[in-house]
């Protein structure tokens, strides 16, 4: 009797039963410099304290604020994601239309990528129905495989991809091999730079790919999905982080039936679409001398707020708030082609935000335990008057337990005030 064919099964690349925590990967000496400088930035970072941190984001009488507005009034959905719902539906109704800013000498496109946390039936689908009723957009299907990816974006290039569960769809860029090309064409999205893939059918080629991502995932589980070192890498960092919450004053209780859909709650963000539809929009946006100066003033006022942040990884980060910019210029309104102070001023305060919630993320990676090491490490440097050597770390304090940890808290922690290199012992300058 033939023996009966079994089915193969895909294999992980990787196994890794359970994700480790920063202090883990520290000490096994697993972060390379740009993770260990991302780390450093996100340190450095101080979240916001007292209610919605969406508040400062919204200018008044504007479609974000009617959009966020309805959503307090008629649900009990974090309001993070009707905000950030509306600017990545302009973000792409600029870039399908061809939409390129200039600054500086270079161009940028209103590509934003944002990944959004909230708690499990937070209300994601049911908030992209809603304004997709009001501003309509080219979508980009879900998707999961590479191969698939690269068919879809053939033909929904400059879209938006509104993705559900985007912490599965990123742990299988890194475990399954049906997935694993996909984050490599996504770096090369990111870069405007072309995409080719063979098929059955032939070859399939994307000259100029283009995509605005918002991926929603549930905040509870993230952390067990994606581990500390893919959060650390330049990948991710090329994504915004957004945390929404649920609101205490807005319990479920108060809203036994949803009324965002019916007409007179609606009537309003029609409006203010419609106008917004009706602007010209130009080919190319140009950011103003004063537009610059205005981000300059604020690149300097963040830094400062937030201590010791590296400015590579500050860069990163606040480098977005030009292509938040354009999407406030037609926002509030203008019909011309120059992005000013004010459209910058509201573009940082977004980038601000995203700073926060990046901290705010890893956290739950146990930043919060390697801070308190850091505490601890930067205690003994005050007692001992200089820099101390990896031993003395070592020996000093508990959770610095190889040299691997010890070199990353002498290289992260802050220096004593006014000392120079020359202040640590001989082992600490490489000596044997």
């Amino acid at each position: 009797m033939p023996k009966k064919a079994r089915a193969r099964k895909a294999k992980p690349l990787t196994a890794q039963p359970e994700q480790l925590s920063l202090l883990d990967l520290i000490h096994e000496g697993r972060l390379g410099p740009e993770q260990t400088e991302a780390l450093r930035g996100l340190m450095a970072a101080k979240p916001a304290s007292g209610s919605w941190r969406g508040l400062p984001i919204m200018p008044p009488g504007s479609l974000l604020e009617r959009a966020v507005g309805l959503f307090e009034r008629t649900t009990d959905f974090p309001l993070e994601l009707p905000a950030f719902m509306v600017l990545h539906m302009l973000a792409a109704h600029l870039l399908d239309r061809g939409v390129e800013i200039a600054v500086a000498g270079t161009r940028l496109r209103p590509d934003l990528w944002t990944t959004l946390l909230a708690p499990s039936g937070a209300g994601k689908t049911k908030t992209a129905s809603v304004l997709d009723r009001v501003m309509p957009v080219r979508l980009f299907p879900e998707t999961t495989t590479s191969a698939r990816f690269i068919e879809e974006l053939a033909a929904h290039n400059r879209g938006l991809w509104l993705q559900d569960e985007w912490g599965q769809v990123l742990r299988r860029m890194e475990t399954q091999s049906y997935a694993e090309e996909m984050r490599e064409y996504l770096l090369r999205v990111h870069d405007g730079k072309p995409l080719a893939r063979r098929t059955a059918k032939g070859t399939i080629e994307v000259e100029e790919p283009a995509l605005v991502i918002l991926g929603t995932t549930v905040l509870e589980t993230f952390t067990s999905i994606v581990s500390a070192e893919s959060m650390l890498d330049g990948f991710m960092q090329r994504f915004g982080i957004v945390i929404g919450e649920a609101d205490p004053t807005r319990p479920p209780h108060r809203f036994p039936i949803y009324r965002t859909e019916e007409a007179a709650n609606l009537a309003p963000l029609h409006a203010a679409w419609q106008a917004i539809a009706a602007l010209p929009l130009h080919p190319l946006y140009t950011v103003t001398e004063e537009g610059e100066a205005a981000y300059e003033a604020g690149f300097a006022q963040l830094f400062g707020q937030h201590g010791t942040i590296p400015a590579s990884f500050f860069r990163r980060v606040m480098w977005r708030a030009f292509k938040v910019a354009a999407i406030y210029h037609v926002l509030l309104g203008k019909a011309d082609d120059r992005i000013d102070a004010e459209d910058v001023g509201w573009a940082m305060r977004v980038a601000a935000l995203h700073l926060t919630d990046a901290r705010r993320l890893l956290d739950g990676y146990n930043l919060s335990k390697l801070e308190a090491v850091m505490v601890k490490a930067e205690a003994l440097q005050a007692r001992l008057g200089r820099r101390p050597s990896k031993r003395e770390l070592i020996s000093g304090v508990r959770d610095i337990a190889n040299n691997a940890m010890a070199d990353f808290v002498l290289e992260v922690m802050a220096p004593l005030p006014g000392a120079n290199d020359n202040t640590a012992p001989a082992e600490g300058r490489g000596a044997a």
